[in-house]
C-alpha cells in the first residue's frame, strides 16, 4: 500500500512540476509582453532638423562664461559640504573632564577663554 502510494506520488511529481514550469513560463512571457508594450507607448519620436546649424552659430562661450559657472558650482558645493558638516563627538569622558575643569577653574574664567571656531567661507 505505501509503495503504491509512493509511485503515484513519482508519477504525479514530473507532471505537476512539468506545469508548474509551464505555467511559470506563461507568466512570465505575459509580464514580458505588458512590459514590452508599456515601454512602446512611452517611446518618444525624434524628427532631426532638416537645416543643420551653422559652425558659426556654434561659437565657444566667452571666458566670463565659463569662471561664472565655475563660480557658481564651487559655492553650490561649498554650501552642500557646510549643510552636512556635523560636531566631532567627545571623546569617552570628555564631557566628564570639562564638567571638572569647570568645577576646579570657575565657571567664568572658561567662559573668558573660550573662542568661536572660525566661520568657513567659501
Amino acid at each position: 500500500m505505501e509503495t503504491e502510494r509512493l509511485q503515484e506520488e513519482d508519477a504525479l511529481g514530473p507532471r505537476a512540476a512539468s506545469l508548474l514550469s509551464l505555467q511559470t513560463e506563461l507568466l512570465l512571457d505575459l509580464v514580458a509582453e505588458a512590459q514590452s508594450r508599456r515601454l512602446e507607448e512611452q517611446r518618444a519620436t525624434f524628427h532631426a532638423p532638416q537645416n543643420p546649424p551653422s559652425p558659426a552659430a556654434a561659437l565657444p562661450r566667452p571666458l566670463e562664461d565659463r569662471e561664472q559657472l565655475y563660480s557658481t558650482i564651487l559655492s553650490h558645493q561649498c554650501q552642500r559640504m557646510e549643510a552636512q558638516r556635523s560636531e566631532p563627538p567627545l571623546p569617552p569622558g570628555g564631557q566628564e573632564l570639562l564638567e571638572l575643569l569647570l568645577r576646579v577653574q570657575g565657571g567664568g574664567r572658561m567662559e573668558e577663554q573660550r573662542s568661536h571656531p572660525p566661520t568657513h567661507t567659501c
